[in-house]
């Protein structure tokens, strides 16, 4: 008898072991996009950790029932460890940084969270987040000056709900600020960057173009051609060539000779 409880006890451990190496391998691979399915919860536990963030709860038989985000209860304990217990800091032995969805690809800065208007997070150089929330009531987060601001109308709070069947594996802008835009994918929201400050995301081309904000010409990504805005009741745009030989100068805002370019 005291031998089969022996066996199982180092079972146990044993299986305990794996479940944290295999955490460790994934936090050091980050997120692994194939299912929102929760993976169930450990022998005799019915709370537990899906990842690092990320509360399980189970039945008896340990079948993952739902799941919370330690954030999302208490933004001073955003660590899961241990049995499913929200901590200030992250447990030992696990690596818990990975690069975040929210993060556009090699531009670091401050982003939102475009499924609650009150979350945002800082993106360093490797994509890894720091989440962040406005602590103050009734405030919410704006890209622009990248702080927290008190919301006056229902529009200041930009949000759509990734988890509604009806938004899964569709683009979306970022209207508070269009250069940003994002797909609702099964494991959540995933943000991307239009790589220059005058481009906006364009849902039916499914690319970032060129928005007229203001009369002028404008540059062109091909040193041939640039933008003319123009505006009578709407913004229109136009693309315009330069004349053979000729390249477009966005300083002088005309078409130059090389030479002249140089000059």
């Amino acid at each position: 008898m005291l031998r089969s409880v022996i066996l199982v006890l180092l079972i146990i451990a044993v299986y305990g072991e794996e479940q944290n190496a295999l955490r460790q391998l994934i936090s050091k691979r980050g997120p692994v996009a194939l299912s929102r399915a929760i993976s169930s919860c450990k022998q005799g536990r019915r709370q537990d950790c899906e990842d690092c963030s990320t509360v399980k709860i189970c039945s008896y038989d340990q079948t993952a029932l739902t799941s919370y985000r330690c954030q999302d209860v208490d933004p001073a304990k955003p660590y899961c460890t241990g049995e499913g217990i929200c901590s200030e800091t992250q447990e030992d032995g696990v690596v818990c940084n990975e690069a975040n969805e929210l993060c556009p690809m090699n531009s670091p800065g401050f982003y939102p969270d475009p499924s609650n208007c009150t979350r945002y997070l800082y993106c360093d150089s490797e994509m890894l987040g720091y989440e962040q929330n406005c602590l103050a009531v009734n405030n919410v987060y704006n890209q622009t000056t990248a702080a927290c601001f008190l919301k006056r109308r229902s529009s200041d709070c930009f949000q759509v709900d990734c988890k509604n069947s009806r938004n899964i594996n569709k683009w979306f802008v970022y209207t508070p600020f269009p250069q940003l835009y994002f797909l609702c994918s099964s494991n959540g929201a995933i943000m991307f960057k239009c790589p220059r400050e005058t481009d906006v995301f364009d849902l039916d081309l499914k690319r970032c173009e060129f928005e007229c904000r203001e009369a002028g010409r404008f540059a062109h990504p091909n040193v041939r051609m640039y933008y003319e805005c123009a505006f009578v009741s709407t913004s229109k745009k136009f693309e315009q060539t330069c004349p053979p030989l000729l390249e477009f100068n966005a300083k002088d805002q005309k078409c130059l000779e090389k030479n002249d370019l140089m000059s």
